[in-house]
């Protein structure tokens, strides 16, 4: 290192160190306010955990006043997990927040789709003990707001931590994977914009849920469909890798492609630090 860039400092961001999410949160947005029977939410997680986590529901049968706070609040248990809360709030997700991050979410794209209006919501929040590894954490969480997805009259889940809002129908087929690959498309948002020299670059926001940087890629417009299958690629494998990958090493497709690793920061957020990636 050079004397100016001893006194001075290089310049150049190292990959962040980010702390394990101490709580996921989310909103299945709901028709009619109404919440599921704890035994409809087991058997519909059974559906999507696979049998790779174990849910279970906790009663206090020791007072009649627990039967009305069922009716509106179960506790939850996901054994090797954390703990979780499942709450019936009786009015929409205020002031159209759930409405306003749908474009954020892959399921905006299709030109068919839509989200339908709300009435109400349910709570779903998961603690993951200090022990619980982040992925299987974010796995078991989205097989439990699958569950109550599918076992309620939902019309879509709004995941607050990944600022985007994905309709019924696309949050369920996409859990029905069972792997990191396609759930990816559930944890993140997803932003577009132009860039200069005929460019545009995709950002993704939840990645931070698992303790790992967002993701910044820029490419040429008239290579952003298959670069936006590319971006998708790459947040599975860091998720799947479980570390960021160090700034200055390089990714490629194949032996001979040699793209370098960057860590900036963020366009949308100047406080975060992004990887950046550009084609």
């Amino acid at each position: 290192m050079s004397l100016f860039s001893k006194i001075f400092g290089s310049g150049k961001l190292e990959s962040p160190t980010l702390e394990k999410q101490k709580s996921h949160i989310a909103f299945v947005l709901l028709e009619n306010a109404a919440l599921p029977s704890g035994d409809a939410i087991m058997a519909s997680f059974e559906k999507y955990s696979q049998g790779n986590h174990k849910l279970s529901i906790s009663k206090d049968t020791d007072s009649e006043a627990s039967h009305d706070v069922e009716e509106h609040v179960l506790a939850l248990t996901l054994d090797g997990i954390g703990s979780a809360f499942v709450a019936l709030m009786d009015l929409p997700i205020p002031n159209g927040e759930a409405e306003s991050n749908f474009p954020l979410s892959v399921s905006s794209f299709s030109e068919n789709s839509g989200l339908k209006l709300h009435h109400a919501h349910i709570l779903v929040t998961l603690m993951p003990s200090a022990e619980a590894d982040p992925i299987e954490a974010m796995m078991a969480y989205t097989s439990l707001l699958a569950a109550v997805t599918d076992a309620s009259q939902s019309v879509g889940v709004y995941w607050g931590n990944a600022g985007a809002t994905h309709t019924r129908e696309f949050f369920l087929a996409v859990a029905s994977e069972h792997d990191i690959n396609p759930r990816i498309l559930l944890w993140n948002g997803l932003s577009r914009a132009p860039e200069s020299g005929g460019k545009m670059s995709f950002l993704s926001y939840g990645m931070n849920q698992i303790a790992l940087p967002d993701l910044y890629l820029i490419c040429n417009a008239n290579a952003a469909s298959s670069s936006f299958g590319r971006f998708f690629d790459l947040l599975a494998y860091i998720a799947a890798r479980g570390e960021a990958i160090p700034a200055g090493d390089t990714i490629g497709s194949t032996a001979e492609e040699r793209i370098r690793i960057k860590y900036v920061k963020s366009p949308a957020d100047k406080n975060k630090i992004v990887w950046k990636v550009e084609f």
